[in-house]
């Protein structure tokens, strides 16, 4: 068994949120408006590799394949997927199985982003 370490992040890294958004379409487009200002939204259509690795990578709508490659390329990141409201609940399993920290069955940015700093809320303790 291979037990990976990852890098420690010093205290100034841990002030500055990063939050990586892979989507095609509009939706989340005012993640930023939902977060604290101090934070950091990137917006991408694919979730090429980055200078430094996200703290939160939001998926909108991926499948499992998907989730897995983000946890494989940012193995230090919380993965949050957001998924349709009327989305199958073995797509749900499904995502989190893959991965996934969490799965937000919503529309609604508000509650994505609640979702969100939460995941950091867990991070953070």
């Amino acid at each position: 068994m291979n037990i990976l370490t990852l890098p420690q992040r010093s205290a100034s890294d841990l002030d500055h949120v990063t939050v990586l958004l892979v989507a095609d379409g509009g939706r989340l487009m005012d993640l930023t408006r939902y977060l604290p200002q101090d934070w950091t939204v990137l917006r991408r259509t694919t979730p090429e590799p980055l200078v430094r690795d996200p703290d939160i990578v939001v998926l909108d709508d991926p499948g499992p394949r998907a989730v897995t490659a983000a946890c494989l390329r940012h193995p230090a990141s919380a993965i949050v997927v957001v998924l349709s409201p009327y989305s199958d609940h073995q797509e749900v399993v499904d995502v989190l199985e893959a991965g996934a920290d969490a799965c937000v069955r919503s529309n609604t940015t508000a509650v994505v982003a609640a979702h969100v700093e939460a995941c950091r809320r867990r991070q953070a303790a």
